[in-house]
């Protein structure tokens, strides 16, 4: 499958309203009632099927606040990172941070690196998980998923936007259960301090 963003034509790291808004788009655009007995009727068809599944794919990983895996990812990635990302989508950080030290990757992985970004992200530890995510950039530059990981991050430790990531984190990963995601992010600004000695 195509980048999800590439099919929908954003840029990595788009927020949920434009991914929303792009998907309303192309939607009309490629509405089969605008195709109907038209010689790009099935062609339309197989466009729209595509950008049905890019949507699924970014909105899933908001919804769920997952470490962005994708089906590529898994297939492309060993085994014992596919195993890590799973960790993390579902809370165990600390056995996910575990196992990458055992591995010790970190001067040559960017999914090494990119997997401790995001088990440090999930614990809240902003400070923890951003040089990761510039070292997973720096040795893969190609990779649109850990460049739009680390420009999320810098800019909501920036104070530019409010969102992890993945543009979500799943309630409790904080200790905000209360809170949604830009509550959680000034709380976590409050009580952290962002590596000024807070309690984090």
């Amino acid at each position: 499958m195509r980048d999800p963003y590439e099919v929908l034509g954003l840029a990595p790291g788009a927020t949920e309203d434009e991914i929303k808004a792009a998907y309303k788009a192309l939607a009309q655009k490629y509405s089969a009632e605008n195709y109907a007995a038209s010689p790009l009727e099935g062609e339309a068809a197989q466009r729209m099927q595509e950008i049905n599944e890019a949507f699924d794919q970014l909105m899933g990983a908001i919804r769920t606040g997952n470490a962005g895996v994708s089906a590529s990812n898994e297939q492309d990635a060993p085994d014992e990172y596919v195993q890590i990302r799973r960790l993390i989508n579902d809370g165990q950080a600390d056995e996910a941070l575990r196992r990458l030290q055992a591995i010790g990757a970190g001067e040559i992985s960017g999914e090494w690196n990119f997997l401790c970004g995001s088990a440090y992200y999930y614990k809240g530890w902003l400070d923890q998980a951003l040089p990761y995510f510039e070292a997973a950039v720096r040795l893969s530059p190609e990779n649109r998923e850990y460049s739009a990981a680390y420009y999320r991050l810098r800019n909501s430790a920036s104070g530019n936007i409010a969102g992890n990531p993945y543009s979500s984190m799943p309630q409790g990963a904080m200790g905000c259960s209360c809170c949604d995601m830009c509550t959680a992010l000034m709380c976590m600004d409050l009580c952290c301090g962002f590596g000024r000695g807070g309690c984090c």
